[in-house]
């Protein structure tokens, strides 16, 4: 059967069960999940009915042989026999599974799961049990961690596990020249060889990497950072740097953005950074003839040229910036907004212009976008 098959079944079960209660879902139902032989099926009606045959129900996820369900028939349902589910799961040779039921059933075979998990020479259950199972051979998953040669478990076993060789760990992430691991492990791994680990970075010539271990690094050289940040003229991460890191030297980076003639971070430059040149970096947006950042530039930049920036959008013609800007920029001329955008093939025609010419309808229209943005603020957490 497929999953929604048994999701289908599951919910019309369950339905029955809440009007008619588990002696009659048992009575009409059980045998015939039986006879159905799906693993999944057994183990959600021992989980959810009261009074199943759960010997039964079990035998069928036994011979499943799915290490998955196994593991939560053992963690779920109460009476199961979790020895013969552990077989299933030691059998599967699953690093998962095994470092799962280590964890979570009380009386597993702590010993056999980890052999399955060492044999598995999976580096990342190797590292979740070095951590999280008390009693673990903790120098045997860290051999394992180290002959996988993966960075990303390097720097979580040294950072995280207590008792690992750091300095080992440590060596060969430096030898790697990996300036991105070369970071984490300085942020994770405490007492780490920060300046060494530093110089891989600045060889690198990363100014993404350079960014993120000036600004989250203790005593790192922010300088020589910034250097590479300079040389790299990305304007990207010339604001970045500019804006997130203190005492950074802001007129150099934002040298560096003006040259690149990016609206975008020309934009955002003058949007978050201050003591900036607006006048240099409006221009910049003003050249590019992009109505979208115009249109941001006119409405979120005190002192910005409202009319310039409007002449771009209008040129432009597109119903949606001519609309925003009629909305957001004070001072904006609506009327000639909205000729601009009648003069488009693509107008839609949910633009509604003349609300605009009411101030009144103006504040609603900001105070529902408002509201709108923190509810999509809140989903998105």
């Amino acid at each position: 059967m497929d999953n929604k098959q048994e999701e289908i079944i599951l919910e019309k079960i369950e339905n029955y069960y809440k009007n008619y209660g588990a002696k009659k879902t048992v009575l009409n139902f059980e045998e015939d999940i039986l006879k159905l032989n799906s693993p999944y099926l057994s183990y959600w009606f021992a989980k959810n009915i009261e009074g199943v045959n759960i010997k039964a129900l079990e035998q069928v996820v036994l011979e499943s042989k799915d290490a998955r369900l196994c593991y939560y028939f053992a963690y779920d349902i109460k009476g199961s026999n979790q020895k013969k589910l552990e077989e299933v799961v030691l059998e599967s040779k699953n690093p998962e599974w095994c470092y799962r039921f280590a964890g979570d059933i009380e009386d597993s075979n702590k010993k056999a799961l980890e052999e399955a998990v060492l044999e598995s020479k999976n580096p990342e259950y190797c590292y979740q049990f070095a951590k999280y199972i008390k009693g673990a051979n903790v120098k045997a998953l860290e051999k394992v961690v180290l002959e996988s040669k993966d960075l990303e478990w390097y720097y979580r076993f040294a950072g995280e596990v207590k008792g690992a060789n750091k300095k080992v760990f440590e060596q060969l992430i430096l030898e790697s020249k990996n300036p991105e691991y070369c970071y984490h492990f300085a942020y994770w791994v405490n007492g780490s060889n920060k300046k060494a680990l530093e110089q891989i970075v600045l060889e690198s010539k990363d100014p993404g990497w350079c960014c993120y271990f000036a600004q989250d690094i203790k005593g790192s050289n922010k300088k020589a950072l910034e250097e590479v940040v300079l040389e790299s003229k990305d304007p990207e991460w010339c604001y970045r740097f500019a804006s997130d890191i203190k005492g950074s030297n802001k007129k150099r980076l934002e040298e560096v953005v003006l040259e690149s003639k990016n609206p975008e971070w020309c934009f955002e430059f003058a949007t978050n950074v201050k003591g900036t040149n607006i006048k240099a970096l409006e221009e910049v947006v003003l050249e590019s003839k992009n109505p979208d950042y115009c249109c941001y530039f006119a409405a979120k930049i005190k002192g910005a040229n409202i009319k310039a920036h409007e002449q771009v959008v209008l040129e432009s013609k597109i119903p949606r910036i001519c609309y925003l800007f009629a909305c957001y920029v004070k001072g904006a001329d609506i009327s000639a907004l909205e000729q601009a955008a009648h003069k488009s093939e693509e107008l839609d025609h949910g633009y509604n212009f003349e609300r605009l010419k009411n101030p009144k309808c103006i504040q609603e229209e900001k105070d529902t976008e408002d509201i709108k943005q923190l509810v999509k603020t809140l989903k998105n957490k």
